[in-house]
């Protein structure tokens, strides 16, 4: 079983929540929905350096490709699982399906965002930054909800941004290779509050902090010598379509991945 550590605590983790899918691959109610989410079409990506180093999706275009369709997104659902499109911040953003009852069961609706192989987004060893914007009712926290992902924390490595338990509260995790120590900067503060928040995590040698509308608000150490390395996608809004697929519920926009040289 994996360790799991953050702020200074170190828990072991139950079997099924180590348990990975196979890699394929403003106050008040929520906004209303806009139009149907086209199954790959072409975003804007805001700032020109994230193009070097990683990618920018601002689905202001629907979903799909960033600007220089280095990285295409698709569609991935199960069990009626729907994506919409609603308006934010002069643009668009992703609804994903509502907050099943029976958490994990295989009648839930599910549906994700999912790249092909994205070797080229893998910091290895050094400092890259990753995040979203985020969108959550007090009303829809659960206990696993995926923003954004990439790799595994069983027999891989990974990099994740979740919203995981009733509080909502944001972490970051981590993973190195050949290691089942899963480390996570878990935030001090709730985002589950029906107001957009502005999630971003940063690994920077051996300290990973996660900061809500920049200001940090939770910190973990972790080894200089961790590195991160898969040929994984990207997922955005749960790790994959099975019934344990810790499924985002919510509104997301302005997801990136950012390496820093």
């Amino acid at each position: 079983m994996g360790l799991v550590v953050g702020a200074g605590l170190m828990v072991r983790r139950s079997f099924e929540e180590q348990v990975a899918e196979p890699s394929t691959a403003t106050s008040g109610p929520p906004p209303p929905v806009v139009g149907s989410a086209p199954g790959l079409a072409s975003p804007s990506v805001a700032a020109s350096e994230h193009r070097a180093n990683g990618v920018r999706f601002t689905f202001d275009g629907g979903l799909g490709d960033d600007a220089d369709g280095r990285l295409g997104l698709h569609v991935r659902k199960a069990e009626g699982g729907q994506l919409s499109v609603v308006p934010h911040d002069g643009g668009l953003a992703v609804r994903f399906p509502p907050r099943c009852e029976h958490y994990g069961a295989e009648s839930c609706a599910r549906a994700i965002l999912q790249s092909g192989p994205a070797g080229f987004l893998n910091p290895g060893r050094g400092s890259f930054t990753y995040g979203a914007a985020v969108l959550v009712q007090p009303q829809e926290t659960s206990k696993g909800a995926n923003v954004v992902q990439k790799g595994f924390s069983v027999g891989d490595s990974q990099f994740k941004l979740q919203v995981d338990g009733a509080a909502g509260q944001p972490s970051c995790v981590i993973v190195g290779t050949h290691s089942d120590t899963i480390f996570v900067a878990l935030s001090s503060r709730s985002i589950a509050d029906g107001r957009w928040h502005r999630i971003a995590c940063s690994r920077s040698n051996s300290l990973l902090t996660v900061a809500v509308d920049g200001v940090e608000t939770g910190r973990a150490s972790i080894p200089s010598s961790l590195s991160i390395a898969n040929e994984d996608p990207l997922c955005i809004g749960g790790k994959g379509t099975s019934a344990n697929n810790d499924q985002f519920v919510g509104v997301i926009d302005d997801v990136f991945v950012t390496r820093i040289a």
